[in-house]
């Protein structure tokens, strides 16, 4: 079978840093590949060398004839001015390829003495198939029109909007849209980061549509699940190297741990028995034995102590750890409890008994109210109607998704200082920072100029100082790496105390829940089992499909991008239970977002 990508002895650099050193890897027709390895390691350039957007400094990277890609960049460069609706509607980078070919060859045949040349009939063949290709790329409909708006929960707004105005969620919906739209008719599907910002209906439907997708794909992404799911290759970059393991991305742990143990126990045993020989050359010159004899033990022990093979890399992660108060029988309990904002319903009558030890996963689509439900918990926001009680003896921690409880301006020393009051002195915050790796003179950096990763990862190292007996947190793994998302993922489970979490990371919620609420149709559910667990059960599937038939008033406009209708306000929306899946996640979208409320 030839390979769609053929990519040897590659090397990239930026300045004095090496990102690919003799790089090789092929990549065939329906290979679904998991492109894995810690940040900064070179996946978002292996991306631009797929795509073409840098070329290597030596090696070669050849792509069958024709090939069709489609990419989805983690940091997309766009004009922040861009409309929306312009950006869904430019032609695909197939369309441009084949434009800029065309335009070519029409400079080619403008020359006259261009007829003469023996290759002619052969580049007026190319110039009629070139042709024909874009006539078939600007027959294929639009993103515009695309079923995928239902889907991702992109409403009409949207696309009257310009792309800089945009929340990040938004930004990423609507880029996935662009990349999907077209995804059926391309040979290569490159997707960086693509569950960024995603709540977990949205990700499972990423999911699926990539296992059902017949061309290639090449996906980065930070959910083991869907690694899992999808992938039936990884690629590492590791050690300036690109390394290929077949299977998904667990499978490709499990080989690496392996090849981790056996070039370790290679190395020891060579070195045990390079002092072996040593001892022997030592006992061979006291003796006085022969010359060749001492050159033909250090020969051997020089062959012994060139092993070739280079261990996967052993990541470095930071260490977390919680303490724990004692913890109370009975943590919170709420009662007839509602919110809103404007006119708008969050939840309401919601009932729900917190106990000693519960785990909970709160889980639900964006937009419905998780993040408030936790500050309704820690009483940073009232309820409208009802009453949440906070039992005696609770001590609760709270970790936002936003890190809001960072100072932009304030050095990093000084934010572990002032965990203290009087302020502990250097050693202790550098002792701190230390465990999180933050050491030398990276703690005087601002935290403004911090990433997103280190900003979650000094956030995590203020929070685990605190003394507390329940822990309300707001999507913790944002930002982490898998390998540190299992550093987050084991200290929870070794947490001896209460825990109420927010989070889009189903691998991460299995590992640490034991009860998993849900907020759907403006309730809450609270089910027993982790997120796996719950989600299989008849009781949960019946909750969150309770709006499955009934009947639902408009409240704000939307339009049904399948069918291309679009709802007005005080219309009534009669659902049968026989709609399409596009259909049924587009009203669990308009709920959510208070575009709709069931009539009972």
């Amino acid at each position: 079978m030839q390979p769609l990508v053929k990519a040897e002895d590659l090397h990239l650099s930026y300045g004095p840093t090496h990102v690919l050193r003799g790089a090789s890897f092929l990549i065939h027709p329906g290979d679904k590949i998991a492109l894995v390895g810690p940040n900064g390691a070179g996946k978002t350039s292996l991306f631009k060398l797929l795509t073409g957007a840098r070329q290597p400094d030596l090696g070669s990277i050849e792509f069958s004839r024709d090939l069709r890609i489609s990419y989805l960049a983690q940091v997309p460069d766009i004009p922040g001015t861009t409309p929306v609706l312009e950006l869904l509607s430019q032609p695909s980078a197939s369309a441009n390829k084949l434009a800029a070919e065309a335009a070519e060859l029409e400079a080619w045949m403008a020359d006259p003495a261009a007829w003469d040349q023996p290759d002619a009939q052969e580049k007026m063949a190319r110039y009629s198939e070139v042709q024909t290709r874009l006539a078939e790329e600007k027959a294929k409909g639009k993103a515009t029109d695309s079923p995928l708006l239902n889907d991702l929960g992109l409403p009409e707004e949207t696309l009257e909007a310009t792309f800089g105005s945009l929340s990040g969620g938004e930004r990423s919906k609507v880029l996935l849209c662009k990349a999907l739209s077209s995804a059926k008719d391309t040979d290569l599907l490159l997707l960086d980061e693509p569950t960024n910002h995603m709540d977990i209906p949205t990700v499972e439907f990423i999911e699926q549509y990539l296992m059902d997708l017949k061309g290639s794909v090449i996906v980065s992404a930070h959910d083991k699940y869907l690694l899992d799911n999808v992938a039936d290759r990884v690629f590492e970059v590791d050690n300036r190297q690109v390394s290929s393991y077949t299977g998904n991305y667990s499978s490709y742990q499990a080989q690496r741990r392996a090849m981790q143990t056996a070039i370790a126990a290679k190395k020891a045993r060579n070195y045990h028995e390079v002092q072996r020989q040593l001892r022997i050359i030592e006992e061979l010159k006291v003796r006085n034995k022969f010359d060749a004899q001492v050159r033909s033990r250090r020969t051997r022990m020089k062959t012994i102590e060139e092993v070739t093979e280079v261990a996967p890399t052993h990541r470095k992660n930071f260490r977390l750890l919680f303490s724990t108060e004692a913890m109370p029988r009975e943590c919170m309990k709420l009662e007839g409890v509602a919110k809103s904002f404007g006119d708008r319903t969050l939840f309401k009558d919601v009932e729900l008994e917190i106990e000693g030890g519960d785990r909970i996963g709160l889980v639900g689509p964006n937009g419905c109210g998780k993040s408030t439900f936790l500050k309704l918990l820690t009483q940073k926001l009232a309820p409208d109607v009802g009453k949440v009680e906070k039992k005696p003896g609770v001590f609760i921690g709270y970790f936002d998704q936003h890190h809001e409880t960072l100072n932009p301006e304030r050095k990093l020393i000084e934010e572990a200082q002032s965990l203290r009051d009087p302020p502990p002195p250097d050693e202790w915050s550098r002792g701190l920072l230390g465990r999180f790796f933050f050491s030398g003179d990276e703690v005087f950096k601002r935290v403004r100029e911090l990433s997103g990763g280190e900003r979650a990862r000094l956030a995590l190292a203020k929070f685990i100082v605190g003394k507390h007996n329940m822990l309300i947190i707001d999507e913790p793994t944002n930002h982490l790496d898998l390998e540190s998302q299992e550093i987050v993922a084991t200290a929870m489970k070794e947490y001896e105390g209460t825990l109420v979490v927010v989070s889009h990371n189903r691998s991460f919620l299995d590992q640490v829940c034991n009860k998993t609420a849900i907020i759907a149709h403006r309730r809450i559910g609270l089910f027993p089992g982790n997120y796996s667990e719950a989600s299989e059960t008849k009781r949960f599937q019946e909750f969150v499909q309770s709006g499955a038939k009934g009947r639902y008033k408009v409240l704000r406009a939307f339009k049904d991008w399948e069918r291309d209708q679009r709802w007005h306000q005080g219309d009534t929306i009669t659902v049968t239970g026989l709609e399409t899946q596009a259909f049924r996640r587009l009203l669990r979208w308009a709920e959510s977002e208070g575009r709709i409320e069931q009539v009972l």
